[in-house]
């Protein structure tokens, strides 16, 4: 997929992480959507991209329920046509051990809890893509704070080889970026490059489909 004028929906896009994700993808002359619920680190991530070729919007979302969700990519669609790629960051807590004397009533939610609104987040995006009728990507990146032994490190592998299956006959790509090791534990410029740069790949690659990068910085 060519990258300029793609129209590239990034979550969390007040984190650093989704700031310097957004910029990378505007110099490219990408139009680039930044998605969270936090105005004022969503509306520097924004200014910040303001002298690049590729338009710029923040939606902040009221809250992370399906409503809000559906609400946002309705208006992504009003404004920029529809979704060629979304790069969603997962947050995540940390996966509740099989063996722990914790109450295990409470870990089943703590799992469902981690996940749902990215799993709406993906739902909408590919809906917004089918009806576009142009190939599309989903990238789920795993946050800078994550290890292998979080809800999202660990759920990313198996939903994206799943999606990528469900989604291959509508033309829609889904890859993955997690970390290697507990090397994400540490936010740095290096760790931001390399989720770029596998980013960046994953998306120009168009036979890249249900498989993972590993990002270390």
């Amino acid at each position: 997929m060519k990258i300029d004028n793609a129209v590239v929906v990034i979550t969390a896009g007040g984190s650093p992480s989704g700031r310097a994700m957004a910029e990378h993808f505007c110099s490219l002359g990408a139009d680039v959507v930044l998605l969270d619920t936090e105005w004022p680190t969503l509306r520097l991530s924004a200014d910040q991209c303001r002298d690049y070729p590729g338009r710029i919007q923040p939606i902040c979302l009221a809250d992370y329920q399906p409503q809000s969700i559906n609400d946002a990519f309705a208006q992504i669609v009003t404004l920029f046509g529809g979704i060629d790629v979304l790069i969603n960051h997962w947050q995540g807590d940390i996966l509740p051990s099989l063996l722990d004397n914790g109450n295990l009533v409470d870990i089943p939610q703590t799992v469902a809890d981690s996940t749902s609104h990215y799993y709406v987040v993906v739902q909408r995006a590919a809906v917004c893509m089918q009806q576009r009728g142009r190939p599309g990507v989903i990238i789920n990146v795993a946050g800078h704070h994550l290890t292998p032994d979080t809800v999202a490190s660990a759920m990313i592998g198996g939903l994206t080889q799943r999606w990528a299956k469900e989604l291959s006959g509508l033309k829609i790509r889904v890859g993955g970026i997690v970390p290697r090791g507990r090397t994400m534990n540490r936010a740095s410029g290096g760790m931001d490059d390399e989720l770029i740069r596998n980013a960046e790949y994953i998306v120009s690659n168009d036979s890249f489909n249900g498989r993972l990068l590993e990002a270390s910085g």
